[in-house]
């Protein structure tokens, strides 16, 4: 391995740890203003993708 690809490497994994930390601090955000609903529930709520699990009787 040389010089480049361990920067390149160095690189990819510090843009990851930046990417999970805003997702963690946005999730956190959003519950607070949202009375505790997370994103994923509003999102699935408003677009009527909890029906599709339902089954048939």
């Amino acid at each position: 391995m040389d010089a480049e690809q361990i920067a390149g490497f160095i690189g990819l994994g510090i843009g990851l740890l930046v990417l999970v930390g805003l997702s963690i601090f946005e999730s956190r955000t959003y519950r607070r203003e949202h009375d505790g609903e997370g994103m994923m529930h509003h999102w699935l709520s408003g677009h009527h993708l909890p029906h599709w699990n339902r089954r048939k009787h």
